[in-house]
């Protein structure tokens, strides 16, 4: 398995240099440029790892060494970050780890024409932590569904995601998109000597919309997810989304989206099939100094990275305010319930933290994180070795330093 997630990344790196080095046709300028960053945090946390009894706290360190690099002309933006990690701990040294880690994303925005446009993007995240996760943001927390499954899990997961997105323009009032869509974990828990599995489930997406007006627009939908996983007696399962959208803009500051519709769900040796109520909001405000965004809904979505495919409910938001020039606050939160036919997984976060542009390059920032989780289910279906249904919660006290700075910029004609 692991050959396979190097293959994975020799793909998503020769794609970049693709991206990157391949010419757009009527481009009359481009520019280069790239970033190397580092970052250095300092932590206290009074439950680690994660543990509904039997908590243990330890000072630690995360450190972070990459760099980002990006290329702009009229007919493309394409960019490459790249990221390794250091974890350090006082007393749980068995838990340290240096540069076994890495992010990688690449993305890729095409102009094909005036009404057609491209996107790509990939990410690589190579033996994930919950630590690495929660402590290099220099943000309150602000969790997605793929990170919820990584806490969930409570062990070093590796995660490959990729996005196409192709939308067109059918003059002023008529638009459409399709979209494909591929993720895979590759895991292994820390109570099991059955070797790593592989979760995996790909999905497209087809919409049309009508715009009465440049701030009101409706639509309808479908997506179609497919569901295939290595643990032994875990069954391939697929879903079909159908979907009304609605985009609202009724001031220059306030957006409002939304989906709603049924998802059937069927399960590879069960004749019968499941239809659920499935839908997404988001809402997001930007005022003078500040800006507030909450997402929330149901969907169908893996319950556990070991073969458990349900539904996802969540909802999660954050604000920021800029208190001065430097210094923004922020706080956030999210909260995702999970549940499948063999888990049940609850995990909640929440947390508020203050950053300061120090100069141009180097940010310092102070945090306070809580996590909290529960699991449900058989045994073999517990990823983090915790009690059946009692939660655990963990704090963070996290201070943090960030660099970045621009190394080398190239333009042309």
């Amino acid at each position: 398995m692991m050959v396979g997630m190097k293959n994975r990344l020799g793909v998503l790196v020769v794609a970049a240099g693709f991206i990157f080095a391949s010419s757009s046709a009527g481009r009359a300028e481009g520019l280069f440029r790239l970033f190397p960053e580092s970052q250095m945090n300092g932590f206290y946390s009074d439950n680690i790892p994660l543990r509904t009894n039997n908590e243990v706290g330890d000072f630690g360190s995360s450190m972070v060494f990459g760099f980002y690099g990006d290329y702009t002309s009229a007919a493309r933006y394409a960019s490459l970050h790249y990221d390794t990690f250091v974890q350090l701990y006082t007393h749980q040294t068995r838990l340290d780890r240096a540069g076994e880690g890495q992010y990688l994303s690449a993305t890729d925005d095409e102009n094909l024409s005036p009404t057609t446009k491209l996107h790509f993007d990939e990410l690589f995240y190579r033996d994930a932590t919950s630590t690495v996760a929660v402590t290099t943001s220099d943000q309150a927390p602000q969790f997605n569904s793929v990170l919820a499954l990584i806490v969930l899990a409570d062990f070093q997961a590796s995660i490959n995601q990729f996005h196409a997105t192709l939308t067109h323009n059918w003059g002023h009032k008529w638009s459409s998109l399709i979209g494909v869509h591929q993720t895979t974990f590759w895991s292994q828990p820390t109570n099991s000597s059955t070797g790593n599995h592989t979760s995996y489930f790909q999905g497209i997406t087809t919409e049309t919309d009508y715009h009465f007006t440049s701030r009101f627009s409706l639509g309808v939908g479908y997506r179609f997810y497919d569901f295939r996983f290595t643990l032994p007696g875990a069954p391939d399962q697929q879903a079909h989304w159908p979907y009304a959208h609605v985009v609202w803009q009724p001031t220059e500051n306030l957006y409002l989206s939304g989906i709603m519709g049924l998802a059937v769900s069927h399960s590879q040796g069960n004749n019968s099939d499941q239809v659920n109520p499935a839908g997404t909001g988001q809402a997001e405000y930007h005022f003078k100094r500040g800006r507030v965004y909450v997402y929330g809904g149901q969907e169908p979505f893996l319950t556990s990275v070991f073969g458990s495919v349900g539904n996802i409910r969540q909802v999660n938001g954050s604000i920021s305010y800029d208190l001065t020039q430097r210094i923004t606050a922020t706080a956030g939160g999210g909260y995702f319930e999970l549940n499948g036919s063999d888990f049940n997984g609850k995990f909640a976060a929440w947390g508020v933290g203050f950053s300061d542009r120090l100069n141009r390059w180097v940010s310092a920032n102070v945090r306070f994180v809580q996590l909290r989780r529960s699991e449900t289910g058989q045994s073999q279906f517990i990823p983090s070795g915790n009690q059946n249904g009692q939660w655990a919660t963990g704090n963070y006290f996290i201070v943090g330093l960030a660099a970045s700075f621009e190394a080398f910029r190239w333009s042309w004609q």
